[in-house]
Formats: structure tokens, C-alpha cells, sequence
């Protein structure tokens, strides 16, 4: 999952060297590059990779917040770990670790991201290289 295509030797040195900081906030705010970045190949890159992920990102907050919505079971309720004494729909263990699970991994390969950014790297993300959204 991690032996990701390298793009790197396609672009300039000075491309590289003048957008590493565009490339970076590509993976914090990507729509600021992706409109701001028109010229250097190696930010407009980046850029297209963090929408894709930023897209990735929307998409699971929605699922995130409908399953969390929809998958309730009886459950005592609690406020800060005191028992009230009756019974709630809540949320159930799995389906809370499971969407948090996949949050982590989303934040991670967004680090991947940076990190292939701060190096100089034009390296596909893992899992997001399957959607390319973005051209």
C-alpha cells in the first residue's frame, strides 16, 4: 500500500525547490494552491492529490455522521461516566472505533503527504492514487 508510484524525476529542480511550501498546504488547505498555483507543475500536483483527499475527507465526514445517526442500540446512558439510571439509543463500540479508525487513517496519509512534500517527492498517496478526482 505503501510502495506508491514516484513522479519525481518529471519535475524541475527549481519547480520543486519554489513550491515546497505551496506543496505543503496542499494537504492542509488544498484549494488554495489548486486556485493560486497555475504555473508550477510540481504544486498543481500536490494540489490535485489534497482536493482528492479533501474529497475523500467530505465524503467520510458525511458517512461518519449519518452511520453515527442511524446505528443505535440500548445503551445506559452516562454524562462523564456516572450511570443516569436509564436506558438511551446510543452509538455502539464498533461502529465508533471503526469510523475512528479510518479518520486516523485518513490524517495519516495526509502526513504522508506533507512529508513527501517536505522532501521533495512527487509520490502518490496511498489508497487516494485509486481516486483521482482532480485533473
Amino acid at each position: 500500500i505503501l510502495d506508491t508510484a514516484d513522479s519525481s524525476e518529471k519535475f524541475d529542480k527549481k519547480d520543486i525547490e519554489n513550491g515546497k511550501g505551496m506543496a505543503i498546504l496542499s494537504y492542509i488547505l488544498p484549494f488554495i494552491p489548486y486556485f493560486l498555483e497555475k504555473e508550477n507543475k510540481y504544486v498543481r500536483y500536490h494540489a490535485r492529490q489534497g482536493m482528492d483527499l479533501l474529497l475523500i475527507s467530505i465524503i467520510y465526514s458525511i458517512l461518519n455522521s449519518v452511520l453515527i445517526s442511524l446505528i443505535k442500540v440500548n445503551g445506559a446512558c452516562s454524562f462523564f461516566g456516572y450511570n443516569l439510571g436509564h436506558y438511551c439509543k446510543v452509538t455502539p463500540w464498533w461502529v465508533t472505533l471503526s469510523l475512528t479508525i479510518i479518520g486516523i487513517g485518513i490524517s495519516i496519509i495526509a502526513l504522508i503527504g506533507i512529508l513527501n512534500a517536505i522532501k521533495g517527492k512527487a509520490k502518490e498517496l496511498p489508497i487516494v492514487n485509486k481516486f483521482k478526482i482532480f485533473k
